[in-house]
């Protein structure tokens, strides 16, 4: 069918429909969406009215395929912070030493960052670095969200008490080993030469090295770490309003965080530093 058929076309949604019904048989629910969206893209491009793109009639073909897609929300176990953590503490010694290679404490750096900060690690992959407050035991990430309510985002990490998981000397112990060292407003992760910034997929086979040391299964997303840090706040007694400032969880939180309670998050920070066994505790002690 030409474009000027199409332009003379009364009801494009039957148009739309045959198209649907037609690829329905062989092809991915996904890939069907996609199709439809297509379509009716080109239908609004030539100036058809939303009415007649969609209706009724799409809607109810469209009902499957959209519920096929939908996240299903299920009830599983997953790991527990501790377990991260307490494989961090035993590193502690080894870092103090300064036995751990560059890539070893990046590694760590980097999951230490997702845990503190919840920002996932596409966030955090592409974030910038203020180290202006390097010396009072300040980082500040600046980032921009890429879900949810985007917007821009600094997320202040400051010195906790345990410094066996304490992000801001993991990132100091990292710094100092390199040979071009971050400098303010730098790209969060480079490599060790410091010519380029780590991909994604780099970033992401750093951290599952970390995880897979932790003992933590395979099975695990990363998405897993931000899931159990607020499992672990929950577990702690934190209040909803601290958990939803920190995780920027809601959306209500944004807007009451954006114009009203700018507080900082080191009491949820504070706790998490504190999530690690008794035994691990007594080790670090020592």
């Amino acid at each position: 069918m030409s474009i000027e058929q199409l332009t003379k076309t009364e009801k494009p949604y039957i148009i739309i429909a045959e198209n649907i019904t037609d690829i329905m048989k062989d092809l991915s629910d996904a890939f069907e969406i996609q199709a439809r969206t297509s379509v009716s893209t080109m239908f609004e491009l030539i100036g058809s009215e939303e009415k007649e793109i969609r209706n009724k009639v799409i809607q109810q073909l469209m009902l499957k395929l959209v519920a096929n897609i939908r996240k299903v929300i299920r009830e599983v176990i997953i790991w527990k912070i501790e377990q991260l953590l307490d494989y961090i503490v035993k590193l502690n010694v080894e870092r103090d030493k300064g036995t751990l290679t560059v890539n070893e404490l990046r590694r760590v750096g980097i999951i230490i960052f997702m845990v503190y900060s919840v920002l996932r690690l596409s966030e955090l992959q592409r974030a910038m670095l203020n180290i202006t407050q390097i010396e009072q035991g300040i980082i500040i990430i600046c980032k921009n969200l890429l879900k949810g309510k985007r917007e821009r985002v600094e997320v202040t990490l400051k010195v906790v008490n345990n410094k066996a998981v304490c992000p801001i000397t993991y990132f100091q112990a990292w710094n100092e080993k390199r040979k071009t060292k971050t400098t303010d407003k730098d790209l969060l992760w480079r490599n060790s030469e410091n010519k380029r910034s780590l991909t994604p997929e780099e970033c992401s086979k750093e951290i599952h090295i970390v995880m897979s040391n932790a003992g933590i299964d395979k099975k695990f997303s990363i998405t897993t770490i931000r899931k159990v840090a607020i499992s672990a706040m929950q577990n702690k007694d934190k209040t909803k309003i601290e958990i939803d400032r920190w995780s920027r969880h809601s959306e209500s939180a944004d807007t009451v965080r954006e114009n009203y309670d700018a507080n900082n998050n080191d009491c949820i920070r504070k706790a998490l530093s504190e999530c690690f066994s008794a035994r691990e505790e007594g080790e670090v002690s020592e």
